[in-house]
């Protein structure tokens, strides 16, 4: 469900009658450029990746509109660009947004018009374009409703989502998003009545430690990567978590909304959130938005309380806070990459930008954050596999490290931040880390999948004939072991969509404009990557239309009604269904059931002094459309005196071989024949003078095999058949 953020309007009222005065350690004033020149933007949510890269997203403040901007650096903040998340700003909200690196980040987001649902995104190139990556599945239930998506790792990744169906919708990844598997309702507990999480209310420590929170005063919890799940409860039954931060994988501190109250209560933990404990709000604690800085165990608030804008730390888990002294700023949110690394956001004042950086050092003794980066799925190439885990372990004091594989493989070092280790054998393996220092010890392991890899080959087929605005679905036909990741592609990219999702294995895909289109497939696995490409062509194809009629009647003085008989079909590669339109010209002394846009007619004609009338059909489907007009006469004097094309035309033989000869009789007016196949190309067409000839040969043995429809004109009428060459 939608978080609702705190009100900072009254924040912005006072901050600008108060000079905005930044404390010495937060007086470096940085620009996040966004597209639109508002001068109420602001930072919605912001993310630090390293002392260089800083990632936000937008908003304006003043008009609380829905932009989709980013904005980023990777220079520390000397400079920012921006662009759009989405092309639009109808249909999602962005619920967070978290950075993996200078150029990769996702987005959650859930559908504006339903306030629900939802999807998730990725860039990978610094966010010039965001690719749909949400699994089959995922978000899809009226009930769901898209709260935010974290990564533990580059590859480790959980989208959270609300209950459905009696169990919260949590996603893991272990490929770096490219596949989603659904975490088993029965490693969650279940939720409680009308309970749900909330956008961008989560926090993380190390690499397998993640928090949640709900509306229902319940911190979710997991110690292994979002495997499995334990839940306590936060303070009374009408609290609503709004922040959570840790600094620690057992310190940490959130902030609830009293709704009995209507009052900002704080806890604290020390043990990882298993237990929590009220302590005082201090009036030097920032409302908006708390984090944990790594490796100080300190946390940082930012935003108003009791009418000051402030930003301020707590070195004792949230019982004391102290302001760092800036005054008139009104902050929102921030981030931390280290002690000595932070920013905070806020928005756009006179004089005053809207991101602020920190220059001071935060120091303090913290319990070790034990955390490696390594793949989940190895390659053993020959007779071993050799890999270096990336140690991001943090602590104060320094720390010492002690490494073990289980079952047993060969460490180059088992106290070296980064020892290589050597796997001489496919199968499972436990890597484990133990950091320690004078203030405690922490452990983390990770699981690896040493496998006797192929390398991907990267292969599919395509359909011998695909639609425009019809969907379609490639058959992958890659291999490669591990079962590698996909990433679909179309260019030129515009019209396109690839549903459910650009990583499956055989997405849907739907041009919608007719032309020559480049669909190309990337698989990774463990062993590699390979890619393919292949050219299809994507045409119009609307109905081909034919329907049947009394080509004569005799009316006089009575009342006459007949009745249409359509066999319009869409053409191969193109399914759905066809909408019709009947007209009768001329309309006067007419009437219709059921009605003109009804698949069959029955006209009644009253009108007795006109002798012809023209009948047209036109059908459309999402391709395109088709119109087919046939003539039909009121005859009083008899049938059998009008010499009519319909009753006299001679198409032999049908089926057809080598050739066909169309007889038509001698007093026709000049006619035209026409031979079109099933998608309405035209592969024959001549035109006869009266009376200089009667018979047509088309030769059918440069023709494919298949059905045609043949259709002979002359000036009143108009009679089509179909026609099956072999």
């Amino acid at each position: 469900m939608k978080k609702q953020l705190l009100s900072i309007f009254a924040a912005i009222s006072v901050s600008t009658m108060l000079a905005q005065v930044p404390a010495a350690v937060w007086a470096t004033n940085q620009d996040a450029i966004y597209p639109s020149a508002v001068t109420s933007s602001g930072v919605k949510f912001m993310d630090a990746v390293d002392a260089n890269v800083v990632w936000v997203i937008g908003r304006d403040y003043a008009n609380t509109r829905n932009y989709n901007w980013f904005s980023r650096t990777t220079n520390g903040g000397t400079s920012f660009t921006g662009g759009n998340v989405y092309s639009d700003t109808n249909t999602y909200i962005i619920a967070n947004m978290e950075a993996i690196d200078a150029n990769t980040a996702w987005v959650s987001a859930y559908m504006k018009a339903s306030q629900g649902m939802g999807a998730i995104h990725r860039t990978t190139n610094g966010g010039a374009n965001w690719v749909n990556m949400t699994a089959t599945g995922m978000y899809t239930n009226t009930a769901a409703f898209a709260n935010w998506v974290t990564f533990l790792t580059p590859n480790v990744g959980i989208a959270n989502g609300d209950p459905v169906n009696g169990e919260y919708e949590l996603w893991r990844t272990t490929n770096g998003g490219l596949s989603w598997t659904p975490v088993p309702g029965a490693n969650i507990p279940n939720p409680l009545s009308g309970e749900f999480a909330i956008v961008n209310l989560y926090a993380k420590v190390g690499t397998s430690n993640v928090w949640f929170g709900t509306n229902g005063n319940r911190m979710f919890r997991s110690t292994d990567a979002g495997i499995n799940w334990n839940v306590s409860t936060v303070g009374v039954a009408t609290n609503i978590i709004t922040e959570i931060a840790f600094s620690s994988p057992n310190n940490g501190v959130c902030y609830t909304f009293n709704g009995g109250t209507n009052a900002t209560e704080l806890y604290n933990t020390f043990d990882g959130g298993v237990t929590w404990a009220q302590i005082s709000v201090s009036s030097t604690m920032g409302l908006f938005d708390v984090v944990g800085v790594p490796g100080t165990g300190n946390l940082v608030s930012f935003g108003a309380s009791t009418g000051n804008e402030l930003v301020s730390y707590s070195t004792d888990n949230g019982v004391t806070w102290i302001d760092f002294g800036s005054t008139g700023i009104p902050y929102i949110t921030g981030d931390f990459v280290d002690g000595s690394t932070g920013w905070a956001g806020s928005f756009e004042l006179p004089g005053a930008h809207d991101v602020w950086k920190f220059s001071g050092v935060l120091t303090g003794t913290a319990v070790p954050v034990a955390a490696f980066t390594i793949p989940t799925d190895i390659c053993l190439s020959g007779n071993s596999a050799v890999i270096t885990p990336t140690n991001s372990s943090v602590g104060s004091p320094s720390l010492t490290y002690n490494w073990s594989v289980s079952p047993a493989a060969t460490l180059s070092s088992i106290t070296a931040t980064n020892p290589t280790i050597t796997f001489n054998s496919a199968n499972i393996y436990t890597v484990t880390l133990v950091a320690s220092n004078s203030v405690g010890t922490n452990t983390t392991s990770w699981v690896v999948n040493v496998i006797a890899c192929t390398a991907p080959v990267a292969s599919f087929t395509l359909p011998a004939q695909a639609c425009s605005n019809f969907s379609f679905t490639p058959g992958n036909t890659s291999t490669g072991a591990p079962t590698p990741g996909y990433l679909w592609s179309v260019s030129p990219a515009a019209n396109v969509t690839i549903a459910p999702s650009v990583a499956g294995t055989n997405p849907g895909i739907r041009i919608g404009t007719a032309g020559i289109y480049s669909i190309t497939l990337l698989v990774t696995n463990a062993s590699g990557t390979a890619q393919t490409t292949q050219t299809l062509n994507v045409t119009s194809c609307p109905p081909v239309v034919s329907f049947t009629i009394p080509q004569s009647f005799q009316i006089c003085d009575a009342i006459k009604t007949f009745s249409t008989v359509q066999g319009t079909t869409n053409p191969l590669g193109a399914s759905g269904s066809i909408t019709y339109t009947w007209s009768v010209s001329p309309s006067t002394g007419l009437s219709y059931a059921p009605n003109l846009f009804s698949p069959n007619l029955k006209v009644t004609i009253t009108n007795t002094t006109i002798s012809s009338y023209t009948v047209t059909l036109r059908a459309r489907n999402a391709s395109g459309t088709s119109t087919l007009t046939q003539m039909i006469y009121a005859d009083c004097v008899g049938i059998t005196e009008r010499n009519l094309l319909a009753d006299n035309l001679i198409v032999f033989p049908n089926p057809a071989h080598e050739q066909i000869t169309v007889t038509v009789p001698g007093s026709v007016d000049t006619y035209k024949v026409k031979l079109t196949n099933i998608l309405g190309s035209v592969v024959f067409e001549e035109k006869n003078a009266k009376n200089s000839k009667e018979n047509t040969v088309i030769n059918l043995s440069n023709k494919a095999k298949g059905v045609y429809f043949l259709t002979v004109e002359s000036n009143n009428e108009k009679v089509t058949k179909k026609i099956v060459v072999e």
